[in-house]
């Protein structure tokens, strides 16, 4: 397993951060926003400045973090609080249409993966997950034709948060994919969203409910005790989560995909670049805790 960590939990501007990732020693950086705008909304030129700026630092892109699907599922104008999502993202084809940009951008960037959501959260029921998972069977159409692979992320303002729901996505949505499409679709778990989302044990019962087979990236970002909604983002190891018995299990089930840090962790009065490196210390700290208990 490699680590990297998302561009701008490092720093807004983009050449500060891959010059940062790269005096850490990591090889990965994911993209989400550029010097301040989503990935998705960059222009050709703009596009390929980042590519050389990635290259230039010797890194390599592990995703790009798109906004997909993070909308109303009714395609109607949200007023919902989400971090990065897209303003004027209404409805499918919107998505879909953005999809076809963010599948181009991660060919730009030499990457196969694309993140993307399950729509606005809305009570859960079969007709919600049938509605969702016919939407998703569509951008799998689009990630076939670009030779990408959507990373389906579990989100705390999403139909899908929990490792539970994600488990219970997989096995409706591979009931729907053909043996061509499947392979254009995988799981992303996210421990730390699934215990924003209320789900007591993201490790290990949350998951034990995702097939392994099924995981193609893990976002790693960690909780303090406050019970409130998400509360205080910490460090790995320092939060709620059991993130060696996750590595471990990462380890045993036979994962080789990219574990990316998406920290949130923005204590007051510490820089940007200082807190973005404390959490890369932790997360090689859990890591290699992890392998000398393996």
């Amino acid at each position: 397993m490699e680590l990297g960590i998302i561009a701008d939990e490092v720093h807004a501007s983009f050449e500060t951060a891959c010059a940062s990732i790269a005096r850490w020693g990591l090889p990965l950086v994911e993209v989400r926003n550029v010097d301040g705008r989503n990935v998705t909304l960059l222009d050709d030129a703009a596009l390929e400045h980042a590519a050389q700026t990635v290259r230039r630092h010797g890194l390599r892109v592990s995703a790009v973090a798109s906004p997909v699907f993070k909308s109303a599922l009714d395609e109607r104008p949200s007023e919902e609080a989400a971090d990065f999502a897209v303003p004027g993202l209404v409805t499918v084809a919107d998505n879909l249409a953005l999809l076809e940009r963010a599948c181009l951008a991660a060919k730009r960037f030499d990457t196969r993966l694309v993140r993307i959501f399950t729509f606005f959260r809305v009570p859960w029921n079969e007709t919600v997950l049938e509605e969702v998972t016919t939407h998703l069977v569509r951008a799998a159409e689009v990630a076939q034709r670009h030779d990408a692979v959507l990373a389906i992320e579990n989100e705390p303002v999403c139909v899908v948060a929990t490792g539970a729901e994600l488990g219970r996505l997989f096995e409706a949505l591979d009931a729907r994919l053909s043996d061509t499409l499947r392979p254009h679709v995988g799981a992303l778990w996210d421990p730390g969203n699934a215990l924003g989302a209320g789900e007591a044990a993201p490790f290990p019962d949350g998951y034990a409910a995702i097939p392994a087979q099924r995981l193609v990236h893990v976002h790693l970002k960690d909780l303090g005790n406050e019970p409130a909604s998400f509360g205080t983002f910490v460090p790995i190891g320092a939060g709620r989560i059991d993130y060696r018995g996750q590595f471990r299990a990462l380890a045993r089930d036979g994962y080789r995909g990219s574990v990316v840090l998406e920290p949130h962790y923005a204590p007051a009065g510490v820089d940007p670049l200082e807190a973005a490196q404390r959490c890369v210390d932790a997360a090689r700290a859990e890591m290699a805790a992890a392998k000398a208990r393996a």
